[in-house]
């Protein structure tokens, strides 16, 4: 019998993920799983496309702009004297942890470097873009009850 992706499947699928020109943003050749109809981070409307899909199915699931990663937030993006950034922070691409006073760790990307200035962004290097998110299926089987309970725990939380 062909499993397919319903409620309760533990999933395995490697993705990509490209722009609307086709160059590959992302890819993951080690399988990623999921328990399918377990809230659990999965997009939504990624877990809607993959239902009643079998082993070996190519699924592609466009995103809008900001439907993912989130739209552009200003007060993530600094500019600071570059003459007040560490030498090895000078990098284009360079991505800078920074803890706030709860403790939080955000990474932010240097994004701009000039003579005198330094920019870093602390939005996700995706939001704002539309993505095509293209997905293999590995893997189709039944989620053992751990494996439920396991991700319901984590939900609650």
């Amino acid at each position: 019998m062909t499993e397919i992706i319903s409620k309760n499947k533990y999933v395995e699928f490697t993705y990509s993920i490209t722009n609307d020109e086709g160059q590959i943003i992302e890819q993951v050749e080690m399988p990623v799983n999921y328990v399918h109809g377990v809230k659990m981070g999965l997009w939504p409307k990624l877990e809607d496309a993959l239902e009643n899909k079998k082993i070996d199915d190519q699924v592609n699931v466009t995103f809008e702009p900001g439907e993912v990663f989130g739209e552009v937030d200003k007060d993530l993006i600094f500019e600071d004297d570059i003459k007040n950034v560490p030498e090895e922070y000078r990098q284009l691409g360079k991505v800078v942890e920074f803890q706030n006073e709860s403790g939080d760790v955000k990474p932010f990307t240097v994004t701009e470097i000039t003579d005198s200035k330094i920019i870093l962004d602390g939005n996700h290097p995706l939001c704002n873009l539309k993505i095509n998110f293209n997905v293999t299926i590995l893997n189709i089987r039944d989620a053992t009850q751990t494996e439920i309970s396991a991700l319901n725990e984590v939900t609650e939380d």
